[in-house]
């Protein structure tokens, strides 16, 4: 699964789950744009930061993964791969 960071003060690149292959070219898309695809639940809002961060402030609806645990956890809490997947930390990375 190809996971793509992004920060919510800027543009936010997304990318679809990885199959076989590898992803495409990122894309970008707007706060509105993102927040719309949610609500529709076309899109999985994934924190990847620790949980006490998560605690303290998050995207209400996202689901808190922080990255130490993607390999061991995300097939327990991602329900469907093939929706397009955001993924967002604290910072530009």
């Amino acid at each position: 699964m190809l996971l793509s960071v992004f920060d919510l003060r800027n543009r936010i690149p997304v990318a679809k789950p990885q199959t076989k292959e590898p992803a495409g070219e990122r894309r970008t898309i707007s706060r509105d744009e993102i927040l719309a695809r949610f609500q529709d639940r076309a899109l999985v809002i994934l924190n990847v930061m620790p949980k006490e961060t998560y605690a303290a402030a998050h995207i209400l609806g996202s689901i808190n993964l922080p990255v130490a645990d993607i390999e061991l956890k995300a097939r327990q809490l991602i329900s469907n791969f093939n929706q397009e997947i955001a993924v967002y930390c604290a910072g530009p990375t």
